[in-house]
């Protein structure tokens, strides 16, 4: 990090503790949303974590019990989302309770959908907010896709895989999930590559 960049570190977290302090300096939860994001997708995770709770989670589907941790950069599925490189866009936000539950439809892409010669998939994340407007949790639900939208090749892929190559794929899908932890993910590829050789399908690394 050079040194300019160094000198403007503590002028962007006084910056971001002031956006999320009581005196209102952000307008609304989605500039606080907006501004946490930016943080988040730049890889600067002090200054994203001065816009959490204490304590925030993550849920899945339905907001129901404790949740998981959240863990910023990290997590069960870190190491998975790094390898295959995701990006997502996503549309208006909707804002809910009084600005305390914000939501948008996201549309994500990454190689392991390209490997399985699947379209962006859509999901929906939710934001909560606590009393002192930081964000609390996070909730993903899936969406409708849209109509006659391709499903890609993964039953095709998952049939030869369990064929072929047994142990691997076993070891890739225990339980028959994925499992997104370790080497899984460079091995999925290599095991997607392979498969899509029988295919005529062009390697992607």
């Amino acid at each position: 990090m050079n040194r300019l960049m160094t000198a403007r570190r503590p002028v962007v977290l006084m910056m971001a503790a002031a956006a999320i302090s009581l005196n209102g300096c952000v307008p609304s939860y989605v500039a606080r949303l907006d501004h946490f994001r930016g943080a988040q997708l730049a890889g600067d995770y002090e200054t994203a974590r001065l816009y959490l709770s204490d304590d925030p989670r993550v849920w899945w589907e339905v907001k129901e019990g404790e949740g998981a941790p959240w863990v910023l950069g990290g997590g069960r599925w870190g190491a998975w989302d790094t390898h295959f490189r995701g990006s997502s866009t996503h549309g208006a936000w909707v804002v809910e309770d009084g600005g305390r539950r914000v939501s948008a439809v996201f549309e994500e892409i990454n190689d392991y959908y390209r490997l399985l010669e699947r379209p962006a998939q859509h999901h929906r994340q939710t934001y909560f907010f606590d009393a002192r407007g930081r964000i609390e949790g996070m909730m993903v639900s899936d969406v409708d896709e849209p109509d006659g939208a391709p499903e890609g090749l993964g039953d095709a892929f998952g049939t030869w895989a369990s064929a072929n190559a047994p142990e691997e794929w076993a070891y890739l899908r225990p339980g028959g999930k994925i499992d997104p932890t370790g080497d899984r993910a460079e091995r999925t590829r290599r095991l997607l590559n392979a498969w899509r050789a029988t295919r005529g399908l062009e390697a992607i690394w």
